[in-house]
């Protein structure tokens, strides 16, 4: 979603500054938007929204934005130089209206919260302890007082909701390259499989379980994405419980049937189930060369419950299986 793309009304709030100790160039009014220590600080959600809805409040104010930062490293040898990984992971927001709200360590303050946006990472930490902001910065979330979630969240929403977070790991060796890494036990060149528990927040116990296999049986091959949802509240039984499950593909193959020769697909398609399975190739002869790349989202809890901090998900690639690659 591009935020720059929004557009809200703000009237220009006149009057005097409060504090006589503090300067212009230490506080920017702009109704209930201010700049405060090189931050962009916002009365609340509502505040956000309108001065998102007239952007020209926010651009013309005098900080350094990351934009601003980015601007300056194309024309400046000087300039603070930004990580490889920041600078590409910033270039699909080129032009975007949140690299002009975001300072240079990539904050806002909305109400009461501290934002920071990993770009390389695709997280919003969330925080109303201030004094957690260089701990953000330097990648370190964990912490109870830090809310994870992921880009693709509408996190003001959940946040309304009550909602502590949506990434259910902070552990840094977990988040490292996150939605990149891949995961998966007892993987070969034929199959890959991950599995994962996470508490209720209804006494019951979420797993999810997710495979990508090529199946051969002398007369029977297959190649397939699967994932399954479950639950259960005591040892050591669980059962299917439906919820919301995404599975993204990316395969090719060479089949030794001539009539199906070379294929390739890239897509994705959910299912409201407590098992979803994606069939990429069924015959019964066998597969002469192959890859495959799946990529899961499965909802803890679907309609029974959510995850122990409120609503959550998985969100995680397997492992590549291949032959003849």
């Amino acid at each position: 979603m591009k935020i720059g793309g929004l557009i809200l009304p703000v009237a220009i709030l006149l009057g005097c500054i409060s504090d006589p100790n503090e300067s212009l160039s230490d506080v920017t009014q702009v109704s209930k938007l201010k700049v405060k220590d090189n931050t962009l600080s916002f009365a609340d959600f509502e505040a956000y929204e309108d001065a998102i809805q007239n952007p020209d409040e926010i651009i013309d104010l005098e900080f350094r934005s990351i934009s601003r930062l980015i601007q300056r490293q194309e024309v400046s040898s000087n300039a603070r130089i930004l990580s490889d990984d920041e600078t590409d992971a910033l270039k699909e927001y080129e032009g975007s209206l949140i690299v002009d709200i975001l300072d240079e360590e990539k904050t806002v303050v909305i109400g009461e919260r501290l934002f920071y946006l990993d770009f390389a990472k695709k997280l919003v930490a969330v925080t109303k302890d201030f004094s957690l902001k260089q701990y953000l910065i330097e990648g370190d979330y964990d912490s109870d007082l830090v809310y994870l979630f992921s880009f693709e969240d509408d996190v003001i929403g959940l946040l309304e909701e009550g909602s502590t977070g949506t990434i259910l790991s902070k552990k840094k060796a977990d988040l490292e390259n996150r939605r990149i890494a891949a995961v998966g036990s007892n993987c070969d060149w034929d199959e890959c499989r991950y599995d994962s528990n996470t508490p209720g927040d209804n006494g019951y116990e979420y797993r999810v379980e997710a495979k990508h296999v090529y199946q051969s049986s002398g007369v029977y091959f297959k190649l397939f994405s699967q994932a399954k949802h479950m639950k259960r509240n005591s040892p050591p039984l669980y059962s299917g419980e439906p919820t919301e499950i995404q599975i993204s593909w990316d395969y090719w193959f060479k089949s030794k049937r001539n009539s199906i020769g070379i294929q390739s697909d890239i897509d994705n398609d959910s299912k409201w189930n407590d098992v979803y399975e994606e069939t990429h190739y069924s015959s019964s002869r066998g597969l002469e060369s192959y890859r495959l790349d799946s990529h899961f989202y499965v909802e803890v809890g679907g309609n029974h419950g959510d995850g122990a901090g409120g609503f959550a998900y998985w969100d995680f690639d397997l492992y590549q299986i291949d032959k003849g690659f």
